[in-house]
C-alpha cells in the first residue's frame, strides 16, 4: 500500500512538471507612471548604477542583499552587482545602452539561485510638464519556474513590485526638484 502511494506520488509530480514544461517560456512585464518631471531630472536616477539602487524595489524585497558597482558610474557599462543569502540571490545589471533623456537598456544576468538572463528598459516620454516612464523587463522562464507559476501568480507579483520600485521613483525625483 505504501509503495502504491509513493509511485501516485511520484506520478503527481512527474506529471506537474509536464504540464510544466507546455507552458510558456517567454515573459514580459511593463509598468508605467506619470512623474512631475521633465525627462532630463528623470533619467540620472535611471542612467546611473547607484542612484538607479536608490530607488529599485528589490532592498525592500530582500533586505539581506549587499551591492557592489563597478565599470563607469553612468551610462553604458555602468555595473551594478548583487549578493544575498535571501530572495534575490547572486547577480548584476549592466547598462547597455543610453539614450541622452529618452532610454536606458540593463542586461539582468542572474548566476543564483538559478541561471537567467533578462532585458530591462526604461523609456520615458515627455508630456508637457510629466514625463511618462515606462519600465519592461522581458526575458525567459526555465522549467522550475514555469511549474511555480502553474501555483503562484507572478505577474500580479512582478506588476506589484514595479510599481512599488516606481512609485518610489516618481517620490524621489519629484523631491528632488
Amino acid at each position: 500500500m505504501i509503495l502504491k502511494i509513493i509511485i501516485g506520488i511520484v506520478v503527481l509530480i512527474g506529471l506537474i512538471f509536464v504540464v510544466g514544461a507546455t507552458r510558456p517560456a517567454d515573459f514580459s512585464v511593463a509598468r508605467k507612471i506619470e512623474i512631475n518631471a521633465s525627462p532630463e531630472k528623470i533619467f540620472p536616477w535611471l542612467n546611473n548604477s547607484k542612484q538607479m539602487n536608490a530607488w529599485m524595489p528589490w532592498i525592500i524585497v530582500d533586505p539581506k542583499m549587499t551591492m557592489a558597482y563597478s565599470g563607469p558610474d553612468e551610462g553604458v557599462g555602468s555595473i551594478a552587482s548583487w549578493n544575498s543569502t535571501g530572495q534575490m540571490g547572486i547577480g548584476s545589471a549592466t547598462i547597455t545602452e543610453s539614450i541622452l533623456n529618452k532610454t536606458v537598456k540593463t542586461k539582468l544576468v542572474y548566476t543564483k539561485p538559478f541561471e537567467a538572463t533578462q532585458f530591462a528598459e526604461f523609456n520615458m516620454t515627455a508630456n508637457g510638464p510629466t514625463t511618462t516612464v515606462e519600465w519592461s523587463v522581458r526575458g525567459q522562464k526555465g522549467l522550475i519556474m514555469r511549474t511555480v507559476c502553474m501555483f503562484m501568480n507572478m505577474d500580479k507579483m512582478m506588476n506589484d513590485t514595479f510599481d512599488q520600485g516606481l512609485q518610489k521613483l516618481k517620490s524621489t525625483v519629484e523631491a528632488t526638484k
